[in-house]
């Protein structure tokens, strides 16, 4: 005749597991109907029953733990299956990384190349910039030696003019003395 600890321990059953199977005993007991029977303040099941109960929970302790071995090596499984993915996610991600890079490094070649351009346009666009003042400055200094020789001519022009008036007043005078009489010639009287 044993107790349920007394079954338990003979399962040997750890100290931390004691609780759990005590129980699993005392379920199996209620379930197959076993009689128990009080020797002094304890409940004692008997010998013949002791073995039923403990194969009982043995059997269902190694389904229970067949079930748990099953459910850990797919949970092993699915680890696996995780770290693969994750492995194949790391490339995938090493693989656009370094394609990133590689456009970037493109793109940053682009912009230095383009900047270098900008500059030399810049660059030019100073040059042809002076040289527009320049010829801007030259232009302003050849109308103005224009307009200066413009006046000279038209000073020149009006001495010409007025020399031309002189000379015709005097070609007349000239004519008047050279037509006018002897007397008039003397007394210089020439009107």
């Amino acid at each position: 005749m044993k107790t349920v600890r007394e079954i338990a321990e003979m399962m040997g059953t750890s100290s931390a597991d004691l609780v759990k199977v005590k129980q699993r005993i005392r379920d199996e007991i209620k379930r197959q109907d076993i009689k128990v029977t009080k020797k002094g303040n304890r409940f004692v099941i008997a010998d013949s029953d002791v073995v039923r109960v403990k194969e009982a929970v043995q059997s269902k302790g190694n389904e229970k733990s067949s079930k748990i071995f099953k459910e850990k090596e797919d949970l092993l499984k699915e680890i696996e299956e995780l770290k693969s993915q994750n492995d194949r996610l790391k490339k995938a991600n090493k693989e656009k990384t370094e394609e990133i890079i590689r456009i970037k490094t493109q793109k940053n070649e682009e912009i230095r190349r383009l900047n270098l351009k900008i500059e030399e346009f810049a660059d030019d666009f100073k040059e042809l910039n002076n040289k527009q003042l320049q010829l801007n400055n030259q232009q302003q200094q050849l109308q103005a030696r224009i307009l200066e020789q413009t006046k000279q001519l038209n000073d020149s022009q009006q001495k010409l003019i007025s020399s031309a008036e002189r000379s015709s007043q005097l070609q007349e005078k000239v004519e008047k003395i050279e037509n006018a009489s002897l007397w008039k010639r003397i007394t210089r009287n020439f009107d």
